[in-house]
């Protein structure tokens, strides 16, 4: 079945096909690395929780400095910057620590949405070959039966399908991971707020002078 959709495609599935391995791609890894990222994430908070419960201070930022979750690299920019928690300068130095953070988790996105945008006119463009192709056996075959323009309304419906069906998964896990980065900036700008706040507090010579 799959195998006569494919030949009664035509050529367009082919394109088709290509933007559904690539589309199925960017997912999986997407997927993958939202996965390690908020598993980095949870392990850091802990372990951040754990030094300051044992008031070894020291180890906070040491342990941000081998960690690869944004978290660790908004906490670092904080204390980089040698001011109070709730300082203009620790603020605006997390915000575009954050800013890159949120452009890295926001890579190959675009491809998800191109595909979902341009699979359907693909697919069109197949609906119209195929209608072309049915007119095309008409005019030389005549009015023989439906077995003469079974072929072309086959192409183009299929074609026309398969473009709904490469785009509108493309289109979901778009939405999905724009609203998953949406509600992850927002929770770590909350956690590297209150993490290094709680370390300055809690230090007795602050974070200033073991930032560098």
């Amino acid at each position: 079945m799959l195998w006569h959709w494919i030949v009664d495609g035509g050529m367009t599935m082919a394109a088709l096909i290509i933007l559904s391995i690539i589309s199925i791609g960017v997912v999986l890894e997407r997927l993958a690395f939202f996965k390690e990222m908020r598993r980095e994430t949870q392990t850091l908070r802990a372990n951040i929780q754990d030094s300051l419960d044992k008031q070894q201070y020291d180890d906070v930022l040491a342990r941000c400095k081998t960690s690869e979750s944004p978290l660790a690299a908004m906490i670092l920019a904080e204390a980089a910057s040698g001011t109070a928690a709730d300082s203009e300068h620790a603020e605006r130095a997390m915000m575009l620590t954050l800013r890159g953070e949120l452009a890295r988790m926001k890579q190959y996105l675009p491809v998800l949405a191109t595909i979902s945008s341009i699979a359907p006119f693909v697919g069109l463009f197949g609906t119209c070959k195929g209608i072309i192709s049915a007119f095309s056996n008409i005019s030389t075959q005549g009015m023989g039966g439906p077995s003469v323009i079974a072929g072309g309304i086959s192409e183009a419906l299929v074609a026309t399908a398969t473009g709904l069906l490469v785009a509108i998964p493309a289109l979901m896990f778009y939405n999905y991971f724009s609203k998953s980065i949406s509600n992850l900036g927002l929770e770590l700008e909350s956690y590297a707020f209150q993490l290094y706040r709680d370390l300055q507090q809690r230090s007795p010579g602050g974070t200033a002078a073991r930032s560098h």
